[in-house]
């Protein structure tokens, strides 16, 4: 009786979960033809049914715009379970840089029994890095390395602790674990990265860009091709100051990964994430005059970059042009 119990709140709360619990209770087939008829997005209106869990006390960070300068966003993560959304833990992004390039830090923990009756230790989920991207509509990133690992007091427990160093060169990606390397062929030249999509979704906004098609990376190790990034609507919400302000609703479809809503308002701030069963809310945005420091930068390359050497391999004579870098000895003579 109780496994039965426990399998009915559990579907109960996947419906909730993929925005199923919208639909009229006139079967799945014509609950789902009513709606795409009227223009509902299923999963538009599950990211608003979460929304109303969350709003209740929350309070717009006062100042700041979205900053194609530096900038650093500071996220509250929920786990969404049922009628309650639990604090599970925090995220921050930090970017700098101007001309072709930018540069972004980033800090994701996450408590790994939060929101269960799981008595003892809250063990964490702490992932960490800086990845240096183009400075193009997608943000794609060019080189990275980022820490993982599991923890209870900040240092790693033995063997959970990962660190991925990568590069993206001639439609290849390159991941090294130290002790193995994995390589990824890209279909696409356009490339993007999870985390980065909060910034990506800020940009469309500010530019008023439609839609986006690129391949994605999740924390840098996996690879999901075939994404979309859609501007789905405008919707005027209260979010608790008795002012309703407008918001632009971006929608992430694609191969793999479950549908994910950016909320973005009108200081063109990515306020909310929602994206199954947690959601990232807005605690702090500032734009800043900082910079990352020269020797910081150069620290960063310097870890990353790639460990090959390019340049001349044969060098001629004085005036002598060298045409072909196929070399063979034939015998005692040079060919």
């Amino acid at each position: 009786m109780e496994h039965k119990q426990n399998r009915r709140n559990f579907l109960r709360n996947a419906v909730v979960a993929t925005g199923l619990s919208q639909l009229p209770m006139i079967g799945w087939a014509e609950g789902f033809s009513t709606l795409l008829s009227q223009g509902i997005n299923p999963a538009g209106e599950f990211s608003l049914l979460k929304l109303e869990k969350l709003l209740p006390g929350y309070t717009i960070p006062p100042s700041g715009n979205f900053s194609t300068g530096t900038f650093e966003s500071s996220y509250n993560l929920f786990n969404l379970y049922g009628n309650n959304a639990v604090n599970a833990g925090d995220f921050t992004l930090i970017s700098t840089g101007k001309g072709e390039s930018r540069y972004f830090e980033f800090t994701s923990t996450r408590v790994a029994n939060a929101g269960t009756k799981e008595k003892g230790k809250s063990f964490q989920y702490v992932v960490s890095g800086n990845v240096i991207c183009k400075n193009n509509a997608t943000l794609s990133p060019e080189k990275w390395k980022v820490d993982s690992r599991i923890s209870a007091d900040g240092s790693a427990f033995h063997g959970t602790g990962l660190v991925n160093q990568g590069t993206v060169k001639q439609g290849e990606i390159i991941l090294d674990f130290g002790a193995r390397k994995i390589r990824k062929s890209i279909d696409s030249q356009i490339l993007s990265w999870k985390w980065g999509l909060i910034s990506v979704a800020q940009k469309m906004a500010e530019e008023s860009v439609a839609e986006l098609q690129f391949s994605m990376l999740d924390e840098f190790d996996l690879l999901y091709r075939n994404q979309k990034l859609k501007f789905k609507k405008r919707v005027m919400l209260d979010c608790g100051t008795g002012q309703p302000i407008e918001f632009k609703v971006f929608e992430l479809t694609g191969d793999g990964v479950i549908p994910t809503v950016y909320w973005v308002d009108n200081r063109n701030r990515t306020l909310f994430v929602i994206t199954g069963m947690e959601a990232y809310v807005l605690d702090n945005h500032s734009a800043s005059t900082k910079t990352v420091p020269t020797e910081r930068m150069q620290q960063v390359y310097e870890e990353v970059k790639t460990p090959f050497k390019y340049g001349i391999v044969i060098r001629g004579e004085e005036g002598q042009v060298v045409d072909c870098a196929s070399i063979f000895k034939k015998q005692n003579t040079n060919a």
